[in-house]
């Protein structure tokens, strides 16, 4: 079964470079250009992991994580910024964030956690 991305980021440089990354690994990968966007295809898309930008014009991945929760609940998310500072760790351990990676990402450090994440998917029957 292929895994799928869904990829949230008003960069439009960085949602390009990520998704032919992403798509290198073998991986779907649903683009969203911000959060408005990005809840919409999350509540009409199957994903596995939320890969999504903190600051956003018209929401920020938090607003639209706590959105997407109120429906959806089994899946893995990873926040990128350049705003770790901002992002309250309470909100993020309560929203069950698994990452908060600093921009520009490291693809290699991005690489790593994504097969991680999906290595324990795999062995958690319960999951995808």
């Amino acid at each position: 079964m292929q895994k799928i991305i869904l990829l949230v980021d008003d960069n439009e440089i960085v949602r390009i470079t990520l998704k032919e990354f992403l798509t290198l690994l073998g991986l779907v990968v649903i683009e969203a250009s911000n959060g408005k966007e990005g809840l919409e295809k999350a509540l009409s898309s199957e994903f596995h992991i939320l890969i999504t930008d903190y600051k956003m014009p018209d929401m920020t991945g938090i607003e639209m994580l706590e959105e997407i929760l109120k429906f959806k609940q089994n899946f893995k998310v990873v926040i990128l910024t350049g705003f770790a500072n901002e992002i309250d760790s309470e909100v993020i351990k309560k929203l069950g964030v698994v990452a908060v990676l600093e921009k520009p990402v490291a693809l290699g450090v991005l690489e790593k956690l994504i097969t991680q994440l999906l290595a324990n998917s795999n062995n958690n029957k319960k999951g995808w």
